[in-house]
């Protein structure tokens, strides 16, 4: 089957775990993995295989019938791992000594503050030697440069994979106009009343910037930016305390608290803007690279579930 082809030995082992004992947590103590590192790569191991594996029988969990007809490609494949272990030792590399012992991740600031403590505390339970470094986001541009020179790892972004840099999409997000709750447009914002007051631009988001420019000036006409900013964090307190008006991806506008409330309206644009999916990328050079790999794993999986459907 292709698909297990595009597995690595861990993710082998434990998804033959799982075929044996039809139970995730089983599994895990069998080959040594902690519970949410097995679930991690239990879902990946879904994803790739486009099937759930485990299904409820009703007292127990039992296999799809799928997962049943992988048995014994899973165990030729684990032979064929072995003979080539045994075959060539010096060129074989365990996990905690994998390519990259820090992982460079370029990301906006939003998302990045809400996923950040999630990652650490999952990796540090799988991996406890990565060490992860967030590094500053200037901009859809500026990161596929970066990522082209080796200067980072992991982006996730609006970027387009292009060259040697491949991605996949993580989230197709959608357009938002964001101003205070008691803005004189909140009630109807059309297309004049909309260029009529001034605009707040998140300068690190380059690529929506350029969409918003390019249908204003098909249109014919011209925005006031009235204040230009270099990150995601600090629009919410400026809308909330004036009369700008910015256009944002919706996973970009904080969640309001009760520690922190934010009286915040989210309205359709005016215009016939389509946010540009977040995808997350890396440089091929990094195929073979296990802990990028577990990294872009457990960051996909996190933004999915903190973002998904907002």
């Amino acid at each position: 089957m292709p698909a297990l082809a595009g597995m690595d030995a861990r993710l082998l082992r434990l998804l033959d775990a799982v075929l044996d004992e039809v139970h995730l947590a089983r599994a895990a103590a069998r080959v040594g993995l902690p519970l949410p590192a097995a679930a991690s790569a239990l879902e990946r191991c879904r994803q790739l295989l486009r099937d759930p594996l485990l299904e409820d029988g009703g007292t127990q969990m039992r296999l799809t019938a799928t997962a049943q007809a992988l048995r014994e490609s899973v165990r030729q494949m684990l032979a064929g791992d072995a003979q080539a272990q045994t075959a060539s030792p010096a060129q074989q590399v365990p996990l905690q000594a994998a390519v990259a012992q820090r992982v460079r991740i370029l990301m906006p600031d939003y998302p990045a503050q809400v996923v950040a403590h999630a990652l650490y505390q999952e990796l540090a339970a799988e991996l406890p030697s990565l060490d992860l470094e967030f590094q500053t986001w200037l901009g859809d541009a500026d990161a596929a440069a970066r990522l082209e020179r080796g200067q980072t790892d992991l982006v996730l972004g609006a970027t387009r994979p292009t060259g040697q840099l491949r991605g996949r999409e993580v989230l197709q997000e959608r357009c938002v106009a964001v101003m205070r709750r008691d803005h004189p447009a909140a009630h109807a914002l059309t297309l004049s009343r909309w260029l009529s007051y001034p605009h707040l631009q998140i300068a690190c988001h380059d690529t929506l910037n350029r969409m918003i420019d390019e249908q204003v000036a098909m249109q014919g006409l011209r925005r006031r930016v009235g204040m230009v900013i270099p990150n995601f964090l600090m629009a919410p307190a400026l809308l909330q305390g004036s009369d700008l008006i910015a256009v944002m991806p919706m996973h970009c506008v904080p969640a309001a608290t009760a520690a922190h409330p934010v009286a915040l309206t989210c309205l359709r644009p005016p215009l016939p803007l389509e946010a540009p999916p977040l995808r997350l990328l890396q440089h091929r050079r990094h195929a073979e690279d296990a802990s990028v790999a577990l990294v872009a794993q457990v960051l996909e999986r996190i933004v999915r579930q903190r973002f998904d459907g907002r």
